[in-house]
């Protein structure tokens, strides 16, 4: 846990966490922050330079983590309701190989290249979409 340097009129401690200016000076949200291991304190309203400068290396060390949280869930065919085999064969046939590639499809090419009607692939898309973000 990466704890900020607070001032005090004997010298210098470790607090108990970055005020949210000094997030928000390193461009950083209280969420994000949490997510990078760093403590937060609300309650201190200082805002230290020095403590900027620490949130912003911490940050520029990390984006690999950022990444990894945008990772986005992957969902089979399958698992969406109205999809069987047939169906699901008849998606992968048409380049459609998982519920986030048919969220990132064109549903009308799609529809050609299967042969499902356009309104079925827009109720597949709502009930994909509603998978990926669980």
């Amino acid at each position: 846990m990466h704890r900020p340097v607070v001032r005090k009129p004997d010298g210098k401690r470790r607090g108990r966490g970055f005020s949210l200016a000094e997030l928000r000076e390193a461009g950083l949200t209280p969420v994000q922050a949490r997510k990078l291991g760093i403590a937060v304190d609300r309650r201190r309203k200082s805002l230290h330079p020095e403590n900027v400068d620490t949130l912003r290396k911490i940050a520029a060390e990390q984006p690999a983590a950022e990444k990894a949280e945008r990772k986005e869930k992957v969902v089979k065919l399958e698992e969406i309701k109205g999809v069987g085999p047939k169906k699901a064969r008849q998606l992968s046939e048409a380049g459609v190989k998982t519920a986030n590639d048919l969220l990132r499809a064109d549903l009308r090419e799609v529809s050609e290249k299967s042969g499902i009607s356009l309104r079925v692939l827009e109720k597949l898309r709502g009930e994909a979409e509603r998978l990926v973000r669980e």
